[in-house]
């Protein structure tokens, strides 16, 4: 089966199909060249780079090579994103709007992770355990099972309300506790009536972190022909692909921490007043219900071990798990300053060495501490399966219907501690496998000290060859950012995208640039007259400089800082000033980033501070957003285990770790913030970035070489305000040619 490249094209023209299709649809030259390279990648079984400045289609031309792929061969496409919104516009509008338009007869779902959805089994439990439950909890559940008869696809997100976690877990689906076709509400099941769906479909829209989870499960029994979390595909769309090294790598590290092990148990048993009872609290009483009169005798060892052995092993388990996670806690503190144990500030991360290993508190406070806790795991695990064993053997039909959801649940949270255990074991463990890189985080939660132990992957490109790039045919990876310095070399060294990996897969790179009129919608301008970051004074100065944008735009403006305590700082310095001068201020934290954005898009003179999640991802068009002001250039943080890690293994090869890793990294972010500004023809603004290091060092031309051509202002802040607001009402007639307006 081949494409008809030249057949497909002519849908983009002016007068072809879509043209007359889709209201405003215009003929873009760099959409019709990409929409040539993803049907050579579906005709040729091959890999395509794909970086599509803003404004080039680039759903558009994927999507329409997808669909008449699934149209000629009935085969399915995976696209995968990382942002919800992205999503959404694919299945809201970009696919049916396509569907109408070429008159095809398909089907395109988005696929969910199971734990989005509702569990009616559960829910089932819960309603009968209502008794059992605090009335905050009872009105939750009670909001739920009302919610099920008007919800459209039984998932978290078409809730009115948000609800707990502790609620949510408990009525949500999960693999461990499913019977599948045992379960009487198989047939109406949520989140199985949605893999039918997506079963039938010719296109799936996934996230990231669900196309992992697929990927890990066909990797665990080398399965690509069959279904596994996804049904069969063997073609893949990734979108917003400048996220997979980070997302692989987070989705393949083991990670266990002292909440998730203490709400494990809490989940299994619980004696705090308030709380809701513990699965094997309400299987007791059910079994005291059931078998009140009459108990057999074969039901002692079973009441013995609720009554006595798992409780004694669970209070001691309690005390072990703190015990060992503040040894961890401790043990950070220690090694950052052996001279004076000092508590943990807001957050701590400490890398694993293996001279840490053999240091002499390692093997006094963790290692004992460790391998008790793991022991009395295990033992908890060993008795709730013999807990399972014992019941089964009880001859009562009644019994075993009534107790059967309850006692899954059961042995689901037992698999889940047997998997934490795992974990704590690997963790402490000798390190032996130089691809592997450990470390411990301490971080405050209001008043209590939550402590995540990883263990992570220092180089994915190998598994992501294994486990994806040599497994499909069809591998399209795009995004607005994927270059530095106009060459893909880092994001394929990254990957594993080499000749030294991939010999035999045809892979092809192609860079197309916005169409957008940077030179007359954008300026770029950097006071030349800020210290660099690194001194004392740059945040007082920062701070000025952002309040003076700001004035010179008049609001409308993104401030992205690269630290949430210096977004704070700044906030606290001008958050008056731009009270009295009528700035409204929207900051991250005091609100979702849903309602952030709205608030800002309809507000005028609106002022936004963000870090991180800000930086791409956030779309608001048009006049609302008129200003970008970078604070620092975003230079991932070089004492994080996994990047300090990974630079002394560039060095160890004899690379340069600040050139060939931080520089790039930092160029795709800068990108990204960069281009919250033009989302449109008719946009226009001023991006300033307050970091002088953009003009000042040699590897600033890498980030300038790396932009779209605006025009650029380097001089003294005194004389860059009156160029911003010349700007400003030069270009105001771009806001007035919006047919939108």
């Amino acid at each position: 089966m081949v494409l008809d490249k030249e057949k497909i094209a002519q849908l983009l023209m002016g007068d072809g199909q879509l043209g007359r299709a889709l209201k405003g649809f215009e003929f873009r030259p760099q959409q019709r060249s990409m929409l040539s390279n993803v049907i050579d990648a579906y005709n040729e079984d091959s890999i395509s780079l794909i970086e599509a400045g803003t404004g080039t289609g680039k759903s558009i031309a994927y999507l329409l090579p997808a669909l008449k792929w699934a149209a000629e061969t009935g085969e399915k496409t995976v696209i995968s994103t990382n942002t919800i919104s992205l999503q959404e516009q694919l299945i809201n509008k970009d696919i049916p709007n396509l569907l109408k338009a070429l008159n095809l007869d398909l089907k395109a779902v988005l696929v969910k992770g199971m734990g989005n959805y509702l569990c009616m089994r559960k829910l089932d439990d819960a309603m009968n355990e209502l008794p059992f439950c605090s009335p905050e909890e009872k009105s939750e559940i009670e909001k739920i099972d009302k919610w099920k008869h008007t919800t459209i696809d039984g998932t978290k997100s078409d809730m009115s309300f948000i609800p707990t976690y502790a609620v949510w877990e408990r009525v949500s689906a999960e693999h461990e506790a499913c019977p599948q076709k045992d379960c009487p509400h198989f047939q109406t099941c949520y989140f199985f009536n949605a893999r039918r769906q997506a079963q039938e479909a010719h296109i799936l829209v996934v996230n990231h972190h669900l196309l992992f989870a697929d990927l890990a499960r066909r990797a665990e029994n080398d399965n690509y022909t069959d279904p596994a979390i996804l049904p069969h595909y063997k073609r893949i769309v990734i979108d917003e692909a400048h996220h997979i090294e980070e997302i692989a790598t987070e989705y393949f590290a083991s990670r266990v921490h002292r909440i998730e092990l203490m709400r494990t148990l809490g989940r299994l048993a619980s004696d705090k007043p308030g709380q809701q009872q513990g699965r094997l609290s309400i299987l007791k009483q059910k079994m005291q219900t059931i078998f009140n009169k009459a108990p057999p005798s074969n039901l002692t060892v079973a009441i013995s071990k609720l009554t006595i052995d798992l409780p004694a092993i669970r209070h001691r388990l309690l005390d072990q798990i703190n015990e060992t996670f503040d040894a961890f806690v401790n043990f950070i503190s220690w090694m950052k300053n052996p001279s004076q144990e000092e508590s943990i500030a807001q957050e701590q991360k400490l890398r694993i060495l293996k001279e840490y290993q053999s240091n002499q508190r390692w093997k006094e406070h963790i290692l004992p501490s460790a391998s008790q806790l793991i022991s009395s795991l295990k033992q908890y695990s060993i008795e709730l399966n013999g807990l399972e064993a014992n019941l089964k053997q009880l001859d009562n039909d009644r019994f075993h219907e009534q107790t059967k959801g309850i006692r899954l649940d059961i042995q689901a949270l037992a698999m889940r501690l047997a998997a934490s255990t795992g974990m704590l074991d690997e963790f402490v463990a000798e390190l032996k496998d130089p691809n592997k890189v450990r470390w411990i985080e301490a971080q405050k939660m209001n008043t209590l000290l939550n402590v995540h132990l990883v263990n992570a992957d220092l180089d994915i490109s190998q598994a992501l060859v294994n486990y994806l790039f040599s497994k499909f045919a069809t591998i399209i990876l795009c995004s607005a950012t994927l270059t530095t310095n106009q060459q893909f070399n880092f994001f394929r060294e990254r990957l594993g995208l080499t000749e030294q990996h991939m010999a035999k897969k045809k892979i092809k790179e192609n860079i197309y640039d916005s169409p957008f009129n940077y030179k007359k919608q954008a300026l770029l301008l950097v006071p030349t007259d800020l210290p660099p970051p690194t001194d004392i004074k740059f945040n007082q100065m920062a701070y000025e400089n952002i309040w003076h944008a700001i004035q010179a735009s008049r609001g409308q403006a993104f401030v992205l800082f690269t630290s949430y305590s210096m977004m704070q700082s700044c906030s606290a310095y001008l958050s008056q000033r731009m009270n009295e001068h009528r700035y409204p201020l929207f900051k991250q934290g005091d609100d979702n980033r849903h309602s952030l954005l709205n608030n800002f898009r309809t507000t005028d003179r609106a002022v936004l501070f963000g870090t991180d999640s800000f930086w791409e991802g956030v779309d608001v068009a048009g006049d609302a957003l008129r200003c970008v002001i970078i604070v620092k250039l975003p230079f991932k943080v070089p004492t994080e285990p996994i990047i300090q890690a990974r630079t002394e293994a560039i060095t160890a090869k004899g690379g340069d770790p600040f050139f060939d890793y931080s520089v790039p990294h930092a160029i795709v972010k800068f990108k990204q913030g960069f281009g919250r500004l033009i989302r449109n023809q008719w946009d226009r603004g001023c991006i300033v970035c307050l970091d002088t290091r953009l003009v000042t060092k040699n590897y600033g031309k890498l980030f300038l070489n790396s932009l779209p051509p605006s025009e650029r202002v380097f001089g003294p802040s005194a004389t860059l305000w009156p160029k911003m607001e010349e700007f400003y009402r030069q270009t105001y007639h771009l806001t007035k040619q919006n047919p939108a307006k």
